[in-house]
């Protein structure tokens, strides 16, 4: 049984972090403005890497820490794999069991590459979203209006 220091010791090592994110590459420029803004790390929404064999490899989830890494940040999660990744599991088809194996080993790979994260839905048809518009500055920004509801 560990006691109370052992509890604040660990207690520091989860602390909160600030990380940029919500991109699928770790382009060079990115990881600039995450340097410039001076956040500790960076989280990436459906990576844009190999999962020919319907999941995600070992070495190509170590190259994309190792890349965070040698920029000085730490890549803290990874949101959602490719749906086809599991499309059959969420809807129980054919293929389904497989599929869970699948994910089980991106689950094992992530954790061998040392990314402690990995955020998902279960939504067959991916994750809604009101349209995005041009706004002030060019930006673009997401949008509702509520005249456009039919109801």
């Amino acid at each position: 049984m560990i006691g109370w220091r052992g509890v604040m010791s660990a207690l520091q090592e989860i602390r909160n972090r600030i990380a940029i994110g919500q991109f699928s590459e770790l382009t060079d420029e990115r990881l600039t403005f995450a340097e410039q803004l001076g956040v500790s790390g960076v989280q990436l929404n459906t990576p844009a890497i190999s999962g020919e064999r319907g999941y995600w490899e070992y070495s190509d989830l170590k190259s994309l820490k190792d890349k965070a890494e040698d920029r000085g940040l730490r890549l803290e999660a990874l949101e959602n794999v490719p749906i086809h990744f599991y499309d059959k599991a969420m809807l129980g088809l054919p293929g389904c069991d497989q599929q869970i194996e699948n994910y089980q080993t991106t689950i094992a790979n992530m954790g061998k590459a040392g990314i402690p994260i990995l955020g998902y839905h279960w939504m067959p048809n991916g994750v809604w979203r009101t349209p995005s518009v041009s706004w002030r500055g060019g930006a673009t920004v997401t949008s509702f209006d509520a005249d456009l509801i039919n109801v």
